[in-house]
């Protein structure tokens, strides 16, 4: 007689291995420093979940994992395939994945449906694995699209075109979807990897083990919640040099050959040179990337976003605040939340957990303590730092309400004008798709660094106006006359600025004059702008430091021109601009008023609360500007 079985009871038995499965992921302790079980007999089978290996007969003396994915607990295969009923070392690494966790196979790793696959998913859609709007911004840069912001993915740049080739050289490396095909630890070259560009901590053990200097010892990195700032510095120190500006490393044109370790200089992997400026607060303070930007933001949400401004969720006013946001108890996290406080060890008894102002959902590591006292807990290390409200010139009245905390508060911007771009067809370039050297390449001729305070400009959202910090993104010519197949006389010219969130922030904030009197705050760019009264009537005149263009008739490095306003596309953005004529006018109007009193006089104080009424009371010494 054959017996079946119940369906039932598979059901329950199915039910029982998940509800183990739990139990052990969240009551195991934390610590790698157990002794290893013994070896498995030769031959022998061990169920593990539900699931036959084998591969605990060799390597079970293994150790260095994190509880949740210690192959005792889960297994080795769901991580790196093979064939786990095989018993010859040949066979049972057959179909092997050596660097598991890159996204070209996630979801039969990482992803799998008992895993992680939600999160694959949300990686999936992710402005770190798409390149959404480096894509699309450079291809309406080349001529080749007339939008700004459309849905991109850069597994999918062809090589017909010279946006595209362009980014396959010189961009395309720097996304979760580029392979990480050998084991090694994070360093400044690191590039893709997908879930472990993230989540892979090599202990020094794991580093001295797999490279032979402790060969009797056998280590495995751990994939763990220890996300660090290096892993960050691979990609995030190219394009708005986060990274880098972060820490307070500026780039200079300087050539490895010469750098010779000159103090107060810094040599990257690549062979780039970096001065130091000034870090931001934050990183003179112990905090790290992860402190301030979640889960959600770092690994998507699932939504598809077009730039970063609008996947980065994480507001200043979320930690710096003079009234007491809403807040959550801990029963109103969600699961994800309560999962990565648990795995860290967080333990905030009768805390309250602030309610992001964008998310209006609860942010896990910025609470009420239970004596009222507002703090940010660094995920790492577990400090706590104290939250301090802005200063009161920051809140006072309605004069900068529109006035976002990076547009005052950034130290200094990393800024670049006069690059020239050129395709030669004799040289030989590096495609970061394919993986291999190909015939033709594009050239960048890059201009002057700077490192000095924003541009200010406007992006619209809504009804909403936000003043934030601007850099010139890309002022600039290419040349495609040497593109195969593209060829044409005329070189395309853009003078588009870019709407920042440099990472560089201070304490003190700009002064009044920084923005009212500074003609690149204003977009006039470098040079002197005066005010000067003449029988009664004051005149504002700019005289800038850089010649006229030819294809604008603009200094090389401004944005608009003095009093006047662009008519052409002059964003990155679309819902981006500078100050109209009539804004320019305004805030030059308490410009001329910074001439004669402080900014933090009683009478440029009064003015914060209402200017125009401040106006109204001036005396017959004042000389207000004429614009005629």
């Amino acid at each position: 007689m054959i017996f079946q079985k119940n369906p039932t009871t598979k059901f329950f038995y199915l039910l029982f291995t998940a509800s183990l499965a739990a139990w052990l992921f969240w009551a195991l302790p934390t610590s790698c420093n157990q002794d290893p079980p013994p070896a498995e007999p030769a031959g022998s089978v061990r169920e593990i979940l539900g699931a036959d290996e084998t591969c605990m007969n060799c390597h079970a003396d293994y150790t260095g994992f994190a509880t949740a994915h210690d192959p005792q607990v889960i297994g080795c295969t769901p991580c790196h395939g093979g064939q786990p009923l095989e018993t010859e070392e040949a066979k049972a690494h057959s179909g092997m994945k050596l660097v598991p966790g890159n996204l070209s196979d996630v979801h039969q790793t990482c992803g799998a449906a008992n895993c992680h696959g939600d999160i694959a998913h949300r990686v999936d859609n992710s402005l770190m694995t798409s390149m959404a709007g480096v894509i699309t911004v450079n291809r309406f840069v080349f001529g080749e699209s007339d939008t700004l912001s459309a849905w991109a993915h850069v597994q999918q740049l062809g090589k017909e075109h010279a946006a595209d080739v362009h980014l396959r050289q010189l961009c395309a490396s720097c996304h979760l979807g580029a392979e990480k095909t050998h084991p090694g630890m994070v360093n400044e070259s690191s590039r893709g990897g997908g879930c472990i560009a993230c989540h892979l901590d090599y202990s020094q053990a794991a580093y001295f083990a797999e490279n032979k200097k402790e060969p009797a010892k056998r280590f495995h990195p751990a994939i763990n919640l220890k996300v660090t700032n290096d892993h960050c510095f691979g990609c995030h120190s190219r394009s708005g040099r986060i990274s880098t500006n972060y820490e307070g490393w500026h780039e200079t044109k300087l050539e490895a050959e010469s750098y010779g370790g000159k103090e107060g200089y810094r040599l990257l992997a690549d062979g780039r040179i970096f001065q130091k400026i000034k870090p931001d607060v934050h990183h003179e303070l112990g905090l790290e990337c992860i402190d301030c930007h979640s889960a959600k933001e770092v690994m998507g949400d699932g939504n598809r976003y077009l730039h970063e401004e609008d996947a980065v969720k994480i507001r200043c006013g979320d930690c710096h605040f003079t009234e007491t946001p809403p807040t959550a108890g801990y029963e109103e996290l969600d699961l994800e939340s309560k999962k990565i406080m648990q795995l860290r060890g967080a333990n905030f008894p009768d805390a309250r957990f602030m309610i992001g102002m964008d998310t209006e959902e609860p942010i896990w590591n910025v609470i009420i303590d239970q004596n009222g006292q507002p703090k940010m807990v660094s995920k790492n290390s577990g400090k706590h730092h104290p939250l301090l409200p802005p200063a009161d010139i920051c809140t006072r009245g309605t004069a900068h309400d529109n006035l976002t905390c990076n547009a005052c508060h950034t130290d200094w911007a990393p800024q670049c004008v006069g690059c020239h771009n050129t395709f030669d067809q004799e040289e030989i370039a590096f495609d970061h798709l394919d993986q291999q050297k190909v015939q033709g390449k594009w050239i960048e001729h890059l201009g002057e660094f700077f490192a000095e305070q924003p541009t200010l400009g406007v992006v619209e959202e809504g009804d909403l106006k936000k003043i934030k910090a601007f850099i010139p993104g890309m002022i600039m010519t290419v040349d495609k006359s040497g593109f195969p197949g593209k060829e044409q006389s005329e070189e395309i010219f853009q003078r588009l600025f870019a709407p920042v969130a440099p990472h560089t922030t201070n304490r003190k904030g700009r002064t009044c004059e920084s923005c009212h009197q500074d003609p690149l705050a204003l977009g006039y760019g470098r040079g002197a702008l005066g005010y000067k009264s003449d029988k009664g009537k004051g005149r504002w005149q700019f005289i800038s430091e850089y010649a006229n263009l030819p294809e604008d008739n603009l200094p090389q490095d401004a944005w608009i021109g003095f009093l006047d306003f662009p008519k052409r596309t002059s964003t990155t953005r679309p819902n981006a601009r500078p100050f109209t004529v009539a804004e320019q006018k305004r805030i030059l109007r308490v410009g001329a008023c910074l001439t004669c009193h402080a900014g933090t006089s009683p009478t440029m104080l009064r003015g914060l609360d209402d200017f125009d009424k401040t106006l109204k009371g001036v005396s017959e010494r004042c000389v207000l500007p004429v614009w005629e």
